[in-house]
């Protein structure tokens, strides 16, 4: 189903990533682009300087022999990383970024499986560099980024002298421009092949759904599809301010430091947030006055009368004061966290995407949104559920121009991921008469009893998570032909919490199809072990 409705935010596109460098740059100028703290100073590029520089990295690759090459990326964000990525697809080679949290032998696993003989890494990573060449890695230039200084200074002089292959390097918009690999501890792990077509229109139709003013605080790893389309090349086409978070564990200072406007995260920081909020206020004993306020304001609310920024200023203080709008993506979000934090004013637009489609394939739009859903399907590309039950739930499939050229070396899972020209997500969802998409799960989580019944098990950890709020992560699985979780609880505010659990458990299964009651539960000690986008690594068990 395509979205037919809505008028856009933006009537314009590009079709490469080079030409939406220099489109912002021609459009923006002097206007910041990216902004990130150095040696205990600010430091702002401008979109203008930004061109530059790419341009200067690119020509200073030309002229150390890389062209037509693959070029692997490692380290964590940062203004060198994104020079990495844009220098090098927009002169003719494929960018390969790599997950910074990988093993050593995993790095050197995927590094052979692509072929990559380039490795750019941050200084942070220079034993993988080391690892690398002991162990006689295919690699024949290792870069490390507290050179480019020197590059870019040698990149320009070239460019000053009339050297102007990275310049004037025309893109072939159908070509391979980056390799992403998709979560995998092994050289076993797929290869993602994406166009500069598919992530620069990508990008640029996801502007039509989300109204987006002000700066953004980029949190989300680079390395990650939506972290780069979402978090870097929407946001530049939009004419952003683009402040970069230094690490996870300064995120609440950095919101104090840059005070953005916008954000892109996965659920789990959203919920982290939320959390945040209520905890605060019970260790204040201010909680019983903030149910009031929450109250009273959206009453006003309805009467049209706006006064969350007043009447929470205290609250919105803890982000930076001025965060008025969260895309959150990756993973389905439970709409408790979206009107949470709309309590507050802070709006809430979720959205879906996967590797393979660029990564967006819906999100919820500025003026038209529904709690719950994933949004509305892009311009870009049309959706189809196959195969679906008696509900209208079925796999979520994607044809359009984000779709990936496919598997890198592996003509036969290029094959199994397409039903004719439509990519099999992998996902379970639906679409309402409205066009909202909806997902319910994941195929390979499925569990189908000895009954025959049905159950998703995503769909009973959401409501647990609503139903018992003590329950901070959830994991349900089969076990026996039976349905069981494994429950990580917040003992830290309600201690007594899990001498409570079986009886609520009780409770909550009188709410729930008999087939979808919980048999047996496990109470964990700590977090579940999560992946970089923040998802729980599932646990599967054979039944």
């Amino acid at each position: 189903m395509k979205n037919k409705n809505s008028m856009p935010y933006n009537t314009e596109y590009v079709s490469n990533l080079k030409e939406l460098v220099n489109l912002t740059a021609e459009k923006y100028g002097d206007n910041p682009a990216i902004t990130f703290e150095r040696n205990n100073d600010i430091v702002s590029v401008s979109y203008r300087q930004f061109k530059s520089d790419i341009n200067a990295l690119g020509t200073e690759f030309y002229s150390m022999g890389v062209k037509n090459e693959k070029i692997a990326v490692i380290g964590e964000n940062s203004y060198e990383w994104m020079l990495t990525y844009l220098a090098a697809v927009n002169s003719g080679n494929v960018i390969v970024p790599l997950d910074k949290e990988l093993t050593l032998a995993e790095i050197s696993n995927l590094l052979s499986d692509c072929g990559a003989q380039v490795l750019v890494y941050s200084d942070d990573y220079s034993k993988a560099a080391d690892y690398l060449q002991k162990n006689g890695a295919d690699i024949r230039l290792y870069i490390n980024m507290k050179s480019f200084a020197e590059m870019l200074y040698r990149g320009a002089t070239l460019i000053s002298r009339g050297e102007n292959y990275a310049v004037d390097y025309e893109v072939d918009n159908h070509a391979l421009a980056a390799l992403l690999y998709t979560s995998g501890t092994t050289g076993s792990a797929k290869g993602v092949m994406l166009s500069h077509f598919g992530i620069a229109r990508n990008a640029t139709v996801a502007c039509e759904y989300v109204e987006v003013t002000g700066n953004n605080m980029l949190v989300l790893p680079l390395h990650h599809s939506f972290g780069f389309a979402g978090g870097l090349c929407a946001l530049l086409f939009k004419g952003s301010e683009i402040c970069i978070n230094s690490s996870l564990k300064n995120i609440l200072t950095d919101l104090q430091k840059f005070k953005p406007h916008n954000m892109l995260l996965v659920p789990l920081f959203v919920e982290k947030f939320q959390k945040r909020i209520w905890d605060s206020a019970k260790k204040q004993k201010k909680d019983g006055l903030l149910r009031r306020l929450t109250g009273l304001s959206n009453t006003l609310l309805k009467a049209g009368i706006d006064t969350r920024k007043l009447m929470f200023k205290s609250v919105r203080r803890a982000f930076g004061g001025n965060l008025k709008l969260i895309v959150s993506g990756g993973a389905p979000l439970d709409a408790k966290y979206i009107q949470g934090l709309r309590d507050f004013g802070i709006n809430v637009m979720n959205g879906y995407g996967i590797t393979e489609c660029s990564p967006v394939v819906s999100v919820s739009r500025s003026k038209n949104s529904r709690d719950g859903s994933i949004g509305h399907v892009l311009s870009c590309c049309e959706v189809k559920i196959l195969e679906p039950n008696e509900d209208g739930h079925g796999e979520i499939c994607v044809k359009g121009d984000n779709v990936m050229l496919g598997y890198y070396n592996n003509e036969q899972a290029t094959k199994e991921a397409f039903d004719g020209q439509w990519f099999k997500t992998g996902d379970i969802g639906y679409l309402d008469k409205d066009g909202f998409l909806y997902i319910t799960g994941r195929k390979k989580n499925l569990i189908i009893l000895s009954n025959g019944k049905n159950v998703y098990p995503e769909e009973i950890e959401f409501d647990l998570l609503n139903n018992i709020p003590y329950i901070l992560e959830a994991v349900v699985y089969a076990e026996n032909n039976r349905i069981a979780a494994e429950v990580f609880l917040d003992t830290e505010n309600e201690p007594d919490c899990a001498s409570r659990l079986d009886g609520d458990i009780l409770r909550f299964n009188q709410t729930q199809a008999s087939y979808r009651n919980i048999k047996r539960i496990l109470i964990r000690e700590t977090e579940f072990p999560k992946t970089t986008t923040k998802k729980i690594k599932r646990q599967y068990k054979k039944q």
